[in-house]
């Protein structure tokens, strides 16, 4: 990996990670385009650039998130199901679907598709809520 392949990652990872879009499955196409071998450093490197984007999210919502205990409790107990899916799948994802270009093209197709069918069948709802500390915890995993 060159510069030029550093620079092509981090525009990847720039214009992805805001968009409704997989910011990892477009770093693992756009390693296979660049014909760079997915090897641990360049691993590393994609969790490194993604951890911008994470630290970015961070700063932007540090304020609110240290007004309001109410938010981190609804977003630590809305993590625990994600974090407990990812230790129970972790190995069968990496060793079977990370890295996989067909496997990712076929999740962002899928993925895609399901986006755009909800959004032409959803409705808004009357009792929306405007914030998160407002949400309750049996509404954290309801289904929408």
């Amino acid at each position: 990996m060159n510069v030029l392949h550093a620079v092509i990652f981090g525009i990847v990872e720039g214009v992805s990670e805001f968009l409704p879009i997989s910011s990892t499955g477009h770093l693992i196409l756009t390693a296979q385009v660049l014909k760079v071998s997915q090897s641990d450093f360049i691993k590393s490197f994609e969790i490194a650039i993604q951890l911008g984007a994470i630290f970015s999210v961070i700063a932007l919502y540090f304020r609110s998130l240290l007004k309001d205990w109410r938010i981190i409790k609804r977003l630590f107990v809305a993590f625990i199901p994600t974090a407990i899916i990812g230790f129970i799948f972790y190995k069968l994802v990496k060793r079977f679907l990370l890295g996989n270009s067909h496997i990712v093209l076929w999740s962002l197709l899928i993925g895609g598709i399901f986006l755009i069918v909800f959004e032409l069948l959803h409705r808004e709802k009357l009792n929306v809520t405007d914030s998160v500390a407002s949400i309750s915890y049996s509404g954290i995993f309801q289904r929408v």
